[in-house]
């Protein structure tokens, strides 16, 4: 994942049923995407980019979830810029 310099690193969180996941934060996704952050907002919106989870009152994003979905993202982020 760290090998394209455009990915960003994702987290290590602890999860509340025992585990650890790979999480994003939300710049990440800005990154990730390419986008701002109020696109990234009227994607989550419309539920065109993979909804977040809450953990210890920190919103973040399943890396694996994301990256499945970055390129149809991406697709409609470019498609509204040209709008």
């Amino acid at each position: 994942m760290t090998d394209n310099p455009q990915t960003p690193a994702p987290r290590k969180i602890p999860l509340p049923l025992g585990g650890d996941a790979l999480m994003y934060t939300r710049e990440n996704l800005t990154q990730l995407y390419r986008c701002s952050h109020g696109e990234l907002g009227r994607l989550l919106a419309r539920r065109m980019a993979p909804l977040p989870i809450r953990i210890n009152q920190q919103i973040l994003w399943f890396v694996d979830e994301t990256l499945n979905d970055q390129a149809q993202v991406q697709r409609t982020i470019e498609r509204w810029r040209k709008r």
